[in-house]
């Protein structure tokens, strides 16, 4: 009986463990597809907006790459902000595309 109960608590414990890991990872898979735009700086602080979701971050300008400025879009990698020109891009093209069809609308 008395194995019981330490079996069962072993088993809490374990899916306590395993709960937090899993948000950990959630926590750290969003942070990989969030996508920044510097919008602005003010000062040392670049103002920021989450493409997908709007929400906006104020991030030191030290902690910025070589090369970000307005306009700039940022990803996270190993803990540090990286350039996304891949996104830069194809943000670049969509708004081109966008011009092009209401000064030839």
């Amino acid at each position: 009986m008395l194995l019981d109960g330490l079996e069962k608590i072993v088993q809490e414990i374990k899916q306590v463990d395993i709960g937090h890991f899993i948000e950990q990872i959630t926590e750290r898979l969003e942070k990989m597809n969030e996508k920044w735009v510097i919008d602005r700086m003010e000062g040392n602080i670049a103002i920021c907006e989450e493409r997908n979701t709007g929400k906006k971050k104020e991030i030191a300008k030290e902690q910025l790459p070589e090369g970000a400025k307005e306009g700039s879009v940022l990803k996270q990698e190993n803990e540090k902000y990286v350039l996304d020109k891949e996104t830069q891009k194809e943000i670049e093209e969509h708004i081109r595309q966008k011009m092009d069809n209401l000064w030839n609308n």
